[in-house]
């Protein structure tokens, strides 16, 4: 079985981004992918960031791709965790929301 690999694009620049990586980087992330999901961090203020946005033309952070499609992201707020759903990919997602957790 291969591993299951979710593209988060983000930025620096971008608190929505801070929020979801923060996240991220702690293991606090589900999808609706199943067990055995990773998520790869990408960020577009690098070289090879910027690239590879470009690449997968991408007009928006933070962004959520895989295999080539789009991922929601949401933060659930009873979790606290960063939930991406990926099996209705055929749609552009809305950007992330932006939660008011303290």
């Amino acid at each position: 079985m291969s591993k299951k690999v979710i593209d988060v694009f983000i930025s620096g620049e971008c608190a929505p981004c801070s929020e979801v990586s923060d996240r991220l980087k702690k293991g606090l992330f589900a999808s609706d992918l199943g067990e055995g999901t990773s998520v790869n961090l990408i960020d577009i203020s690098t070289e090879e960031g910027f690239e590879k946005i470009e690449q997968e033309k991408l007009d928006r952070v933070p962004s959520a791709k895989h295999e080539g499609k789009f991922c929601e992201i949401h933060i659930d707020p009873d979790t606290d965790a960063v939930m991406f759903t990926c099996k209705d990919e055929n749609k552009e997602p809305a950007p992330a929301p932006v939660t008011d957790n303290p």
